[in-house]
């Protein structure tokens, strides 16, 4: 199965690989559009940006065509979805820019013998996958239908399902693959890692930045999904059902699963290539010693005593490299962005 390389500028032409919804929308008339505007606007974003602003209008149009109040006279922060969904594609695309930037930091292409798996982020039957799953999800499970009819029916199942769900789709499927399958990739590659990183994190630090960033996006939009079903402020109308509290806690510790898992897989890798060749090391040290297992009797033979002291250096340097591929600022800051949707949500739900 062929996998999707990188959304990014080709070194040569300059021109930009599409993402899994570029693909999708570039026949729909979006390609041609990208291709006419000034910026090198991709088709994806063309596509949010397009798709959010025509629907909220035609529903609006027709809410107030037929006397009704619209939603957000009930709940204004329904005006942040026009921002968030866009928002999404283009965290999508800094994503994949960042990735294929630290697949090159990380000398990839001459380190690894088989690189191709680690410069292809998203394997293209993963968003396909997840777009069935989510359309699948939708129908089986629609909002509420009766209580605005015609306009919830064609929420539920026109805009929900075909229009909004594969951008949803496209941004999850970029977060997935960084936290989930990129460690499972460096764990099955030949890699290794960079003991001579004069960070300490074995070369490793673009990884754990990228896993940081994907879940600060994480954390924005589970900050915009709780105001807009707390509407915090709002006291007329509008009222909060358990079903939100459960999807908003079960999409917070899922993402959360996903980072620990990321997270783990590194360790586990970092740990095991760290004690492979501290083994390679101590061996080759006891190799050039005189009675090698006896700290107290051991001696260096004449002649390898330059030697011997540059096993020693480089046994004190793997020893240095950390398991864990970031530092203590990119851990805190990761922390704080996992604490803070779900205490936004306390106290906005108490509001």
């Amino acid at each position: 199965m062929s996998s999707q390389v990188l959304s990014s500028p080709d070194s040569a032409t300059g021109a930009q690989q599409d993402i899994w919804l570029s693909t999708v929308v570039r026949p729909l008339g979006f390609g041609w559009l990208s291709d006419r505007l000034p910026g090198r606007i991709p088709p994806s974003v063309l596509y949010a940006v397009l798709a959010v602003i025509v629907t909220n209008a035609i529903n609006l149009f027709y809410t107030l065509s037929t006397g009704a109040d619209p939603i957000y006279m009930t709940n204004p922060y329904y005006a942040l979805e026009i921002i968030l969904l866009p928002a999404a594609i283009v965290a999508a695309h800094s994503l994949h820019r960042e990735y294929n930037q630290a697949m090159i930091e990380m000398d990839i292409k001459t380190r690894a013998t088989n690189p191709d798996p680690l410069l292809s982020i998203i394997p293209s039957w993963l968003p396909w996958s997840l777009l069935v799953v989510g359309i699948a999800i939708q129908f089986i499970f629609p909002g509420p239908v009766s209580t605005y009819g015609i306009t919830a029916m064609f929420d539920n199942f026109v805009v929900l399902p075909f229009v909004y769900t594969p951008i949803v789709i496209q941004f999850f499927a970029t977060y997935f693959a960084i936290e989930v399958l990129v460690p499972i990739r460096l764990w099955q590659s030949d890699i290794g890692i960079d003991f001579l990183d004069p960070e300490g994190v074995g070369g490793l630090r673009p990884i754990g930045e990228l896993i940081k960033k994907s879940y600060y996006y994480i954390a924005i939009g589970l900050v915009g999904y709780a105001l807009i079903t707390y509407a915090p402020f709002i006291n007329w109308g509008w009222t909060v059902d358990a079903e939100a509290n459960l999807l908003f806690t079960a999409i917070w510790i899922i993402t959360i699963g996903g980072v620990a898992f990321g997270v783990f897989v590194l360790h586990r890798f970092m740990y095991r290539e760290k004690r492979e060749e501290i083994h390679l090391l101590k061996k080759e040290f006891r190799a050039h010693l005189e009675n090698p297992y006896d700290v107290k009797s051991y001696e260096v033979p004449e002649g390898d005593e330059e030697l011997v002291a540059d096993i020693e250096e480089r046994i004190s340097r793997v020893n240095a490299t950390s398991e864990y591929p970031a530092t203590f600022s990119i851990w805190s800051q990761l922390l704080l962005s996992i604490a803070l949707p779900k205490l936004l949500q306390f106290v906005i739900a108490g509001l």
